[in-house]
């Protein structure tokens, strides 16, 4: 099967479902550039602590933890 170049594939058996946009790659290479820095920012901050015994009344629901991830992506 020819592949043409920035193309989109998916599949078993593979079918091309779009060019991939200058905007697409921009957003991917972000998200990888974001991943890459993780380890090291990690490494730089992370503390040992306690494990929590109960959970705060206080924490945030797990979609608002999406927020930053959304403000990055659309930024």
């Amino acid at each position: 099967m020819h592949i043409p170049a920035r193309s989109l594939v998916v599949g078993n058996p593979a079918k091309v479902i779009k060019e991939v946009s200058d905007d697409m790659i921009a957003w991917k290479t972000k998200g990888t550039q974001l991943y890459q820095t993780l380890p090291k920012d990690m490494a730089d901050t992370a503390t040992p602590c306690e494990p929590l015994s109960e959970m705060p009344a206080d924490r945030p629901t797990q979609e608002s933890l999406y927020d930053t991830w959304n403000k990055i992506k659309n930024g």
